[in-house]
């Protein structure tokens, strides 16, 4: 596949404004690889934040990343003229702009790129050469079709391959040397991710983690793997569920890098999830997951990949994408240990007859 001739004939430098979340930053990936489909010999640079720069430097169609940090108030702008400065030191022809905020397209605008390609809106058209629609049809599909469609404006995109995520062998082996100590190497692991940045209201009740973890190691003799961010309101959080299952949990909030958690999460069988970003780095290491969804819309977000499951009871008020649920959180309060339960026996082999209520 070719590029479209004319105005982006001879692009060599392409940059590419990350997302600002996890999950975001995997949804994208098809598009990047899309957009080398395009250009197979131009340079391809991230701009990404610095806590997910290691996640893009995990993706084969990335050739350079530029991690940054803005600072917040009058010293923003500040900010944004040096990276923008440090654009104009690569010499790019092209700009994808992945998210839709108004300072990523004024980055790539003031560092001088010819070609800038993003979403319509956020006060920054002016901002942008090629502005592509944000449509509700589009805002109703799954993200990564939402990405896709900025490098259709470059040609035809075949389908993709679905996100995925290359370890190399030092984070395989770190796995390895992590769980050795902790007797947990060749053990059945599962992982249970209670927490949720976007907001509590996307978090199913921490009792009800800390029994279903109970059940999974009293049943199967699995061990169970919590993770979560440093985040103090989700360490807190994860270590009342850690201390709610007792023996056999790891607790690993805030413990590990990104790449670190990818590995743990290829060892596991299962991850148990709300809908958060590890959702779609486990999905993109190959590990199955079992979402479970309330205030967000599954169309839109639900993990990549075959043998996933959503759990999901349908209430009048979801999806309402609410941070915090303004009623009775009954969208996440009607998903019962028992239906999860049931779901995650299906994954494990060897049912136990204990396991059976």
């Amino acid at each position: 596949m070719r590029a479209k001739r004319g105005r982006y004939k001879g692009i060599q430098g392409i940059l590419v404004k990350g997302t600002n979340w996890v999950g975001d930053t995997i949804i994208s990936f098809p598009a990047v690889h899309a957009l080398r489909q395009h250009f197979p010999r131009a340079r391809i640079t991230v701009l990404a934040k610095s806590r997910l720069a290691e996640l893009w430097r995990a993706n084969p169609s990335v050739d350079e990343v530029i991690s940054y940090e803005l600072p917040t108030g009058a010293g923003r702008i500040f900010g944004e003229l040096r990276i923008a400065r440090l654009i104009k030191q690569k010499k790019i022809d092209l700009a994808v702009i992945l998210p839709r905020s108004f300072s990523s397209a004024l980055m790539a605008y003031l560092g001088g790129i010819p070609h800038r390609i993003g979403y319509k809106g956020e006060g920054r058209d002016l901002l942008l050469t090629e502005r592509i629609d944000c449509t509700a049809e589009f805002l109703r599909q799954h993200r990564m079709y939402y990405y896709l469609h900025l490098i259709e404006c470059l040609g035809r995109c075949p389908s993709p391959p679905l996100p995925s995520l290359s370890l190399n062998g030092n984070q395989e082996r770190w796995a390895e040397t992590f769980l050795l100590p902790h007797g947990l190497k060749g053990k059945l692991l599962i992982g249970l991710n209670p927490g949720a940045t976007y907001g509590e209201a996307k978090c199913w009740p921490p009792e009800r983690f800390a029994e279903l973890g109970r059940r999974i190691i009293k049943d199967y003799g699995a061990s169970v793997l919590i993770f979560g961010s440093s985040r103090p309101k989700e360490k807190g959080l994860n270590a009342a569920i850690a201390q709610g299952i007792g023996e056999g949990c790891l607790n690993l909030s805030g413990q590990t890098s990104l790449l670190e958690l990818a590995a743990l999460l290829r060892r596991c069988r299962l991850l148990i999830t709300n809908d958060t970003g590890t959702m779609h780095v486990a999905a993109a290491v190959g590990t199955r997951v079992v979402a479970l969804f309330g205030p967000t819309d599954p169309r839109t977000t639900s993990p990549l990949g075959e043998g996933h499951v959503v759990i999901r009871r349908e209430v009048s008020c979801s999806p309402c994408l609410k941070r915090v649920c303004p009623e009775d959180h009954r969208c996440m309060d009607l998903i019962d240990v028992k239906a999860v339960y049931t779901t995650v026996s299906a994954y494990i082999p060897g049912k136990s007859s204990s396991a059976q209520g």
